[in-house]
């Protein structure tokens, strides 16, 4: 008797069903089978951003406190740093547009060189941007937490982390003091950054169940990562049964 092919099986009657059979491909496959797809919502897309704050963080912490900032790194409020002219723009370091590029504030006819610079110290003039943003920031964090407890839950979610980009900048300012004249909006922060620090660990702590309980969202995360590009609503990501993640609140995500 000729043994019958895996299509004969799975027809009606037949001796395996299309669940068994995904069942049995994906524990052959690694539990990645049978094209389980996950489209991701618009809360994963807030999450995800949320997550992509304190990862920027976490990664900066000791240059910033240092004095110094990276090329190209994004300080929320101020702008795209640009190593060689130490200074913070609206674009990034080498970025196109119309055939252009724009390199230290201005646009070139030609694509950039890889620069040398891979960080520095700001300018007296681009610290006090930082100031300047440093205390926008602290008025609009003042603002959303000056509402009710539930409010103050939700809100955190919405714009935060803001106490990261309050922290970035503070870090900033306090390793380049001998470079510029502190202001109101540098010594109110002083006060602040224990509190800023509060809210880092609650902004993480949310993160970090959101991600425990949708394992969509974890695999939506590693994608993203993978490809380096940002997690968007609406976008999806292949899996299948018993797909899981291991990637916690600390991935970093496409910009």
């Amino acid at each position: 008797m000729k043994k019958r092919g895996i299509a004969a099986r799975i027809r009606n009657g037949g001796i395996l069903q299309w669940s068994t059979v995904c069942i049995l491909a994906g524990g052959a496959a690694g539990l990645t089978g049978c094209d389980s797809k996950y489209t991701a919502t618009p809360k994963d897309e807030q999450m995800a951003a949320l997550q992509k704050k304190l990862d920027a963080v976490d990664s900066e912490k000791s240059r910033l406190m240092g004095g110094e900032v990276t090329n190209n790194f994004e300080l929320p409020g101020v702008g795209f740093y640009h190593a060689e002219a130490r200074d913070f723009f609206p674009h990034r370091f080498g970025h196109e547009q119309d055939g252009k590029w724009y390199v230290n504030g201005m646009w070139q006819e030609y694509a950039p060189g890889e620069t040398h610079v891979t960080a520095s110290r700001p300018t007296p003039e681009a610290l006090k941007k930082v100031e300047l943003a440093l205390e926008r920031e602290q008025e609009l964090i003042a603002k959303e937490n000056s509402g009710s407890t539930a409010n103050t839950s939700s809100t955190t979610q919405h714009h935060h982390s803001g106490f990261g980009s309050a922290l970035m900048m503070y870090w900033l300012l306090s390793g380049n003091r001998g470079s510029f004249s502190p202001g109101a909006g540098f010594r109110q922060a002083e006060t602040q950054t224990g509190r800023w620090q509060q809210g880092m660990e609650r902004d993480r702590q949310t993160v970090s169940s959101y991600a425990s309980a949708n394992p969509g969202y974890r695999r939506m995360v590693d994608q993203s990562r993978t490809t380096g590009r940002p997690v968007t609503a609406g976008n999806s990501v292949r899996g299948g049964f018993g797909s899981s993640s291991r990637s916690g609140s600390r991935s970093t995500l496409g910009s």
